[in-house]
């Protein structure tokens, strides 16, 4: 005859005591309490699997937070699971699983999730400019939502919302947002990237004028920029910055924030780590260009005059405070004081242009290739297949003569 198995109390639990090794006590289809011998007690169901038709075990938690009551309770119902030929482990590992995936795809985790790779594709500036859009003109209609509860209507309101205010932006949106739903459906977090289907045109009915920076290339103009920029008297920072940019035209993140640890002075060159241009591929070298003398005195006149007021910064540009370098504003302004406006308006960016128009127009001057000219805008036309061939290639001696070109160009415009 099979054994009777006597069910457990109360009283008998709390009497059970450790021994010196870990024994049962047996309270009857499938459930017992382990006592240890360091005198923890779990329940513990024991069970023939439906579906591998194996043995398996599921602790239910220690006694006395699981009381007896509710340790036979969860046995009754993984009983009546298995009489389904349901496996209750299987299950609850279905279960947790849904509710990880239902909560990563949350619009505002599979935002945030989307961003991180962002960040490693973007410079910081554009990568704060995106999320910003998001923060603002998203996050407030989409952050409690799902990923597959969002609708197509949903994605077009926002659309339709955002080019009331700005147009330029609204079509920006666009493509961020369905590259996101891309991503997202590669993820399973939703099942259709809706956007992928619909003409822009179709939903920003308003026509975009693509304005380029206006920029100095006129010779007397340029001359007026030139010694306006030599005579300034308000930052020192901000004079020097401009007279930097005027002979190597960097993008303004990377000018306001340039290091002294990517100048090496005895070599005369620069180098920015890859990662912090625009253009981020890694197959890429980090940016390097030659500096001509005038830089090197320029940046000799500012590291002389930091350290007359405070010990040497991490940033060559500072602000203010001595600390930060310059907000990348400050320089518009100062060009905006000098009268650099309306007909005759120059940015920070602008340099960029100033340069590569000016370069193209006199190449019979200097006779550098249109690539070298490029090459020191960090500008790259090349597809991925090319740059993995070319990923060791510089032009590091080919932009020495079209930098001092320059550089001589700029000072024979000094009064």
């Amino acid at each position: 005859m099979p054994k009777v198995v006597t069910p457990l109390n109360e009283r008998k639990i709390i009497n059970a005591k450790p021994k010196e090794s870990n024994y049962t006590l047996t309270d009857g289809n499938g459930l017992q309490l382990l006592i240890k011998s360091s005198g923890v007690k779990i329940w513990e169901f024991v069970f023939t699997s439906p579906v591998t038709k194996k043995r398996r075990k599921k602790t239910f938690g220690s006694y006395p937070i699981i009381t007896l009551a509710k340790a036979r309770t969860l046995k009754n119902e993984y009983l009546t699971l298995i009489s389904n030929g349901i496996d209750p482990v299987e299950q609850i590992k279905e279960i947790e699983k849904d509710k990880i995936q239902n909560d990563k795809s949350l619009f505002q985790n599979v935002m945030n999730e989307w961003f991180e790779r962002q960040k490693e594709q973007l410079a910081d500036v554009t990568y704060k400019t995106k999320y910003r859009i998001f923060t603002t003109s998203v996050l407030p209609y989409l952050k409690n939502k799902h990923m597959q509860d969002i609708t197509k209507l949903d994605l077009l309101h926002i659309l339709e919302e955002k080019e009331k205010t700005a147009k330029e932006t609204a079509s920006r949106l666009y493509n961020y947002l369905s590259n996101l739903w891309a991503y997202a459906v590669l993820k399973d977090y939703c099942e259709y990237n809706y956007l992928a289907n619909i003409n822009k045109n179709d939903i920003l009915l308003k026509k975009r004028i693509t304005k380029n920076y206006p920029k100095i290339t006129e010779e007397p103009i340029l001359k007026e920029l030139v010694n306006g920029i030599y005579n300034y008297t308000g930052s020192y920072s901000i004079r020097n910055a401009l007279k930097f940019v005027l002979h190597i035209p960097l993008r303004a993140y990377n000018l306001c924030n340039l290091k002294w640890e990517y100048i090496n002075f005895k070599n005369k060159t620069l180098v920015i780590p890859r990662n912090l241009m625009k253009v981020k591929n890694h197959n890429l070298n980090d940016f390097q260009l030659p500096l001509t003398d005038e830089v090197i005195n320029i940046l000799l006149e500012q590291k002389e005059f930091l350290t007359l007021y405070t010990d040497l910064r991490e940033y060559i540009f500072i602000g203010n405070d001595n600390i930060n370098p310059i907000n990348r504003e400050s320089p518009n302004q100062a060009l905006m004081r000098m009268g650099f406006t309306a007909n005759k308006k120059q940015s920070l960016h602008s340099f960029r242009g100033t340069f590569r128009t000016i370069v193209e127009e006199k190449q019979p001057e200097h006779q550098v290739s249109e690539k070298i000219m490029e090459s020191i805008l960090d500008h790259n036309k090349d597809s991925k297949v090319e740059l993995a061939y070319k990923n060791k290639v510089t032009y590091f001696e080919q932009q020495k003569p079209l930098l001092n070109w320059w550089t001589n160009y700029i000072l024979s415009l000094k009064s």
